[in-house]
């Protein structure tokens, strides 16, 4: 049976992550801490996330109104389910933290993939009504020379068939240092 998806190119407007550290405690809790700049290279705010706390600490250097709504723009087209409000300073700080860590995830991959034979798939498996609360994140290595297609058709499709609920896959593909991220979602129930 062939499964009907829609496949969107993520492009992130061309921010990016910058000095981006990651660190596994030895209680195995993860510190995170990154830069996120615009397609200028100007940096516009930096994430801290101490693996103490829960909380996620926001410098903001030079973030205006018009980065805002661009960021805000990303989450409304392709996370409508994740309602926030700017005026709020926590919630700004978890939206931001939440945005900086797909590009975080993305600089982590383009560095890796160029150290690998192998292609890296990032993939986190959730629902597009947000109703489950539910969702599933992995890292795998697969063979050199295999499509995106394949990798998404004949690998992480079935899989997500197999979980009641869940309806979407965000993917990073990493290969050689060049990294494609889409947003897949099915278009028929399972």
């Amino acid at each position: 049976m062939k499964i009907k998806y829609l496949k969107r190119l993520q492009s992130f407007g061309g921010y990016q992550a910058s000095r981006v550290i990651w660190i596994t405690t030895l209680k195995d809790e993860l510190l995170m801490k990154f830069n996120i700049l615009d397609k200028d290279g100007i940096l516009l705010y930096q994430i801290s996330e101490r693996p103490e706390y829960e909380e996620v600490d926001l410098i903001d250097y030079s973030l205006s109104n018009v980065h805002l709504k661009e960021i805000g723009n990303f989450f409304k087209e392709d996370f409508p389910e994740i309602e926030y409000d700017w005026d709020d300073q926590e919630e700004k700080t978890i939206i931001l933290g939440y945005f900086g860590e797909f590009l975080a995830r993305r600089h982590w991959l383009a560095r890796d993939s160029k150290k690998c034979d192998d292609i890296i798939v990032d993939f986190t498996f959730s629902s597009s009504t947000g109703e489950s609360g539910e969702s599933a994140s992995k890292v795998e290595y697969i063979v050199k020379g295999t499509t995106e297609d394949e990798i998404i058709e004949n690998i992480l499709l079935p899989r997500l068939m197999e979980r009641e609920r869940l309806d979407r896959i965000f993917v990073n593909i990493a290969e050689a240092g060049a990294v494609n991220s889409y947003l897949i979602t099915v278009q028929e129930d399972k």
